[in-house]
């Protein structure tokens, strides 16, 4: 890292205390951590479908915090193009246009980064950000590689970054209310989390013939696009549709499960698994896809000495039934019919006179929670792009809703998830080592 950025990190870290107190317009309660006139320079690696949406998120919120997109990079020029319009037109002005990671963290003038490139990078990338002294928002899953997992964790702890992945359901805040009551003991000790996702998506990540035809080989990197995979030569399929491809993704663990697990350990209150076993493949969809449009993980944990069991399921093939559902000693909790994973709202399902709630049926134990317990927003909750910015400027990761040490662990359980599918064997993990292996 150049002594220019060295400086600047040390001048943001010295104003967070002389800011203390100010507060941010639309956030009562949230303060500057910097003088009103000093901005948060902010870029993009991967400004793509999902990298455009994080934009918007973005732009919704970064007027309250003073922060600016002043930079993108991306591989493939069409996006990069398309997005410095974007930015363009909603800042007011273009912001910087880099073609690899390694330019845009070399730019001394940037103090945070968003990473939103396809998943087999994310974790290389962070290890990057943070090596480079830059505060990062990644994209889920943190990482799809034990290694790169590792090696991502150690290099934000040592540099001491911002750093919020992006399972946003942390930031939902009836699920954060949820938490706080559950570990408060409303359902007793926590023995099941069921996790089913079902959806009728027979386009899932494959795209369309037009969306593949869109790019060339003379538009993009594709020797730095594979980021240390074995060589190969240009393949527009993976390009567009790289969630389908093993290498590169695990399809529905990295894109769905990431989400699903992440809640689970949120709800409740585990970390790393001990355990899991896997079962699924290509049941319908048989084109060029490698990773499988049906799935079933179950992961094994231990808390205080006790264990509990949490089951992720997700076919692609057919779209009844969702269910996010935690089961305690004294009762259970269930949104109505699961959950839109987009909007975070109630599924055209389910019964909208239940909602959100805990409940004793099936339960006969003394002490049980009663039928029918409405949960509440938890208070003071904003978005999860507005409470990273906060994080940024106040200097504080503690005020962050999903740490490094969240997506590290929701990465162990998805790789663990993968390897046993793909092996056919239980696979157990190893916290002190960091090891996973078969057994």
């Amino acid at each position: 890292m150049s002594k220019s950025s060295i400086s600047r990190r040390r001048f943001l870290s010295r104003s967070a205390g002389a800011g203390a107190g100010l507060a941010v317009a639309g956030f009562p309660g949230i303060a500057s951590a910097r003088n009103v006139n000093n901005r948060i320079n902010v870029g993009i690696v991967g400004p793509g479908g999902r990298g455009t949406s994080l934009l918007k998120n973005f732009f919704a919120d970064n007027h309250r915090f003073n922060a600016h997109l002043t930079a993108i990079a991306d591989l493939w020029s069409y996006h990069r193009d398309k997005a410095s319009k974007f930015v363009t037109e909603n800042q007011g002005h273009a912001p910087k246009v880099y073609s690899h990671h390694e330019e845009i963290l070399a730019d001394a003038d940037l103090d945070a980064v968003i990473i939103a490139t396809p998943d087999h990078a994310h974790a290389q990338v962070l290890t990057a950000a943070a090596e480079a002294g830059k505060d990062a928002y990644c994209e889920k899953p943190m990482s799809n590689v034990l290694e790169e997992a590792n090696d991502a964790l150690d290099a934000v702890r040592k540099a001491g970054t911002i750093v919020q992945i992006g399972t946003q359901r942390r930031s939902w805040p009836k699920y954060r209310q949820a938490a706080k009551m559950i570990d408060d003991g409303i359902i007793g000790d926590v023995v099941k989390v069921d996790i089913l996702w079902n959806a009728y998506s027979p386009y899932r990540w494959a795209g369309r013939a037009e969306q593949r035809a869109m790019v060339n080989e003379s538009d993009v990197d594709w020797k730095s696009w594979l980021m240390g995979k074995p060589d190969r030569p240009f393949d527009a399929r993976i390009f567009r549709c790289f969630r389908l491809w093993k290498d590169f993704s695990s399809g529905i663990i990295d894109q769905w499960m990431t989400h699903g697990i992440d809640l689970a350990h949120m709800l409740a209150g585990v970390t790393t698994p001990v355990s899991a076993v896997a079962h699924g493949g290509i049941y319908r969809y048989h084109d060029w896809r490698e990773n499988p449009d049906t799935l079933e993980a179950a992961l094994e944990y231990e808390k205080n000495g006790k264990k509990l069991l949490a089951v992720y399921s997700t076919n692609l093939i057919n779209g009844y039934g969702k269910a996010t559902q935690v089961h305690g000693t004294l009762g259970s909790f269930s949104p109505a019919g699961g959950m839109d994973w987009k909007q975070g709202k109630e599924e055209p399902n389910a019964d909208p006179s239940k909602g959100w709630r805990f409940t004793g049926k099936g339960v006969k134990a003394d002490g049980k929670v009663g039928d029918m317990v409405e949960i509440p927003d938890a208070p003071g909750e904003v978005s999860h792009m507005a409470n990273w910015l906060d994080a940024v400027r106040q200097r504080d990761p503690k005020r962050l809703y999903c740490t490094v040490d969240h997506g590290y662990a929701h990465s162990i359980a998805c790789i663990m998830s993968n390897d046993a599918y793909w092996a056919g064997r239980r696979m157990t993990f190893d916290p002190v080592k960091r090891t996973i292996q078969a057994g």
